[in-house]
């Protein structure tokens, strides 16, 4: 069985760290508040990526949608 869940992503060094996974994406996106301070989300208008994170033109975080599959 298939599952879509919202991965929540930090900005860390040159990297991301996955901090948070959730059903929805406003639910990623109101856990953001525990590990960045500031920003303004923006939509992306993309599928896999639907929301961004910014403080002026650098990103602080992420969400991206992915599915998940699990057996039974």
């Amino acid at each position: 069985m298939q599952q879509f869940v919202y991965v929540l992503e930090v900005v860390r060094g040159n990297g991301y760290i996955r901090v948070h996974f959730a059903q929805t994406a406003g639910a990623a996106q109101r856990r953001a508040s525990k590990y960045v301070a500031g920003g303004v989300w923006a939509e992306t208008g993309q599928t896999g990526q639907p929301l961004r994170l910014l403080d002026g033109h650098r990103e602080l975080a992420r969400v991206v949608r992915e599915t998940v599959e699990y057996g039974g």
